[in-house]
């Protein structure tokens, strides 16, 4: 991999709403049918073309994400020698993934596991219980309640999901029953000046890895997506709303249908800026393939079947190398 700190992006143009769409899903939980598959089409036509959309109206108190940003301030505001008391490592990848190049750095949480649970004492690869800052009252109960938080979100995303693809809405959930979420909270470090010399580069273009991401973001802004027509966009914050993106898993399991787009982060104001990415995965166990409803007639599917939690797991050790 080439040195972020090296690289320059110009800048991309701001959107607007023909680009990555703004989807309100007020309606969907608890509405009638027809309201539900309106809006599993809205967001079936945003996966299909740009595979990112802006999700409003999905409910979650703007308290809690304030105080998950608070604590995430909290957390990094600590020296490297506190944070590096809940060190992850390529074995227990969850806690404090610090970067060698000085720029983004990443708190990692789970599912939540007890030390007993028997998934853990036998030594399951990636079941362990999280690495909490103990030493931090309150932001381990503050971060759980999001962390819960996205879970509830994901399932009725999930739903949007198949019911936009002609898909009964339960039919991803027997792969969500002890699944290998991973909840981020993400801190940018502001650069020294807003001259495209000194910008970071707090994540290179690269696709996300798993089934689907659901991101908070701060009000600094960054985050640019790839646009199959208009280039680079940014994917400018807008207040109360997640960012949800499609990620290569789903983009196999779909057969193509939903497209795993690239995207990359640039922190081009002289602010430190932070997001928490819930990434929605599926259980360890679970065995992916491209939905055969999804196949057109005389067509090989586009990949073959994988075992998710191997999957991952070289992934996450690949990341931890780096």
């Amino acid at each position: 991999m080439s040195d972020l700190a090296e690289q320059v992006y110009e800048e991309a143009p701001a959107i607007n709403t023909n680009e990555i769409p703004v989807i309100d899903m007020t309606g969907f939980v608890g509405g009638s049918d027809a309201k539900r598959k309106a809006i599993a089409a809205e967001v079936a036509e945003a996966c299909s073309t740009v595979g990112f959309l802006y999700m409003a109206g999905h409910g979650l108190s703007p308290a809690l994400v304030d105080d998950t940003f608070a604590q995430t301030e909290r957390f990094f505001d600590q020296s490297e020698d506190d944070r590096r008391r809940t060190l992850a490592t390529p074995e227990w990848f969850r806690g404090y993934v610090p970067t060698k190049s000085g720029g983004m750095g990443t708190f990692r949480t789970m599912l939540e596991l007890p030390a007993d649970d028997p998934d853990v004492l036998r030594g399951k690869p990636m079941h362990h219980p999280n690495r909490w800052p103990d030493h931090l009252p309150g932001f381990r109960e503050v971060v759980t309640a999001y962390q819960d938080a996205m879970l509830e979100l994901s399932v009725h995303i999930r739903q949007m999901f198949a019911i936009g693809l002609d898909l009964p809405e339960d039919f991803f959930e027997p792969f969500y029953k002890r699944p290998l979420i991973q909840q981020s909270l993400l801190y940018y470090p502001a650069p020294p000046s807003t001259d495209p010399k000194d910008l970071k580069i707090g994540a290179g273009e690269h696709s996300d890895t798993g089934a689907f991401t659901i991101l908070m973001q701060d009000q600094v802004g960054g985050l640019e997506v790839r646009h199959r027509e208009k280039g680079w966009v940014q994917a400018t914050p807008i207040e109360g709303t997640f960012v949800v993106n499609i990620g290569d898993v789903m983009m196999n399991w779909t057969n193509g249908r939903y497209i795993s787009n690239l995207h990359r982060v640039v922190n081009r104001k002289a602010k430190d800026r932070m997001s928490l990415p819930h990434f929605a995965n599926a259980d360890y166990d679970a065995i992916i393939a491209p939905i055969p409803a999804l196949l057109e007639p005389g067509h090989d599917p586009i990949t073959g079947p994988i075992h998710f939690g191997r999957y991952m797991d070289e992934f996450y050790k690949g990341q931890m190398s780096l």
